[in-house]
């Protein structure tokens, strides 16, 4: 089994670009999608919340397509962290953990109801799913509202803040199997370090239990959750968030690369997370076309073995790491010269072209950023070099029209491959270049 998450609160393609993906995903073997839709749906039990880009019609032809092509098509919804989306507004803001936007109080009397009429909502939407996954990771703030503390105080087993969660997650896990016959799903993180490990007694037994390492050793307490008796699956990514990913276009790919191939090697099914976003309140991380790389190494490892795009993969990886220049120019050239297969392979060389540009200039300036703040040092100083000073505003000129191309041409990429998100991802990019023009949204 392989199966690929798709993380829907980040750039997404039109419906019509979303199916020739679909395609593409299937041609490069994965045959499950875990479609974590967060944001993107026009919710009933959560109106007025998010930024909805697909209908649910258009949810029912994309999943009937997948299930068409061989795939067996799971929904992901959150249902205790990771809401920000929802939490952020003020008709919600009642559900939040002791006011942190990201994290739904598991004592307030709502919280499970809302939680239930949203399962209803994404089964009505996949009749034919066998599983749902609930997310349920990174609960940081478990315990901390008043009405979360005097539960705590009165739990008779005194299972702490993990009873908090054990109480509300369980619950909603149940719910699914025992109403909806919908095997549950959950990252298995908030089980990892502390005293707590899921049991029958508490989980339904079809519960499947997700160990997600995006580095490192990534067998690392994966016998804790293995030694339950649930099945477990591994969790790699494709894409996450990574030191620089405010304002950079391209992410390193051979740490990810070894990480799909580290997992490759447990044996077990393994989800190959594809990240949007790290949340609703952070930055956009670019397009699918940037992943190609990851995409055929997590689907066809025989594939990405023998793949022609493997030597300039390394080469850019060692590039981008020691900021090399001449290297980059090199590289922007050499990608539109990359040898194709199909067409989203021809996009992808398009995208590491303008990616590797954008390192470029951001070094440039950066540099010039620099300059300006030593040449109004030297001034005050009384150390006026006309020469300098004039190279300075020739050097800058030449880099606003370097970043205005780059502009044109991104725009031109985006429209040309019908992507969501244009004035955002443009303009955070264009903060991190020092003669980038920030707008507000009001200024598009």
């Amino acid at each position: 089994m392989r199966p690929l998450h798709l993380d829907l609160k980040g750039i997404i393609p039109s419906e019509k670009k979303f199916l020739k993906w679909l395609n593409w995903f299937r041609t490069r073997g994965f045959d499950a999608l875990v479609l974590e839709y967060d944001c993107r749906v026009p919710w009933k039990v959560w109106a007025g919340a998010g930024s909805p880009l697909l209908t649910k019609s258009a949810v029912k032809r994309l999943v009937g397509h997948a299930e068409k092509l061989g795939f067996e098509v799971i929904p992901l919804i959150q249902i205790h962290g990771h809401l920000e989306w929802i939490l952020k507004n003020p008709e919600y803001s009642f559900l939040r953990e002791n006011g942190n936007l990201n994290e739904l109080c598991p004592c307030h009397a709502e919280s499970l109801p809302k939680m239930r009429r949203w399962i209803d909502e994404v089964a009505e939407l996949h009749p034919h799913a066998e599983k749902i996954h609930l997310g349920g990771d990174e609960t940081w703030h478990l315990g901390t509202c008043p009405r979360c503390r005097k539960a705590i105080q009165n739990d008779p087993a005194r299972r702490g803040r993990m009873g908090l969660y054990l109480d509300h997650v369980s619950a909603l896990c149940r719910y699914a199997w025992e109403e909806k016959r919908l095997r549950p799903m959950l990252w298995d993180d908030m089980f990892c370090g502390g005293s707590f490990l899921p049991s029958p007694g508490v989980f339904p037994e079809a519960t499947i239990f997700v160990h997600w390492k995006y580095s490192g050793k990534v067998t690392d307490r994966l016998d804790r959750i293995r030694g339950t008796g649930f099945e477990v699956w591994g969790a790699s990514a494709i894409r996450c968030a990574w030191k620089h990913h405010h304002w950079k276009a391209l992410n390193p790919i051979g740490e990810r690369l070894a990480n799909i191939a580290d997992w490759e090697k447990t044996g077990l099914p393994v989800l190959h997370t594809t990240w949007g976003r790290p949340n609703n309140l952070w930055n956009l991380y670019g397009p699918w076309e940037a992943l190609i790389p990851e995409f055929t190494a997590a689907g066809s490892p025989e594939k990405w073995s023998v793949h022609p795009w493997r030597s300039f993969v390394r080469e850019l990886d060692n590039a981008l790491l020691h900021a090399d220049r001449e290297a980059l120019k090199e590289l922007a050239d050499n990608a539109l010269s990359l040898p194709c297969g199909d067409a989203m392979e021809e996009e992808a060389k398009n995208w590491f072209h303008l990616g590797i540009r954008y390192e470029l200039l951001h070094l440039e300036s950066l540099e010039l950023f620099q300059t300006k703040r030593c040449l109004a040092v030297l001034n005050r100083y009384g150390c006026r070099d006309r020469r300098r000073a004039a190279e300075y505003r020739d050097l800058s000129r030449e880099c606003q029209r370097k970043t205005a191309l780059w502009e044109r041409d991104l725009l031109g990429f985006w429209r040309r491959n019908e992507l969501s998100d244009e004035a955002e991802y443009l303009d955070t990019r264009l903060a991190g270049i020092c003669h980038g023009k920030i707008r507000t949204p009001e200024e598009r």
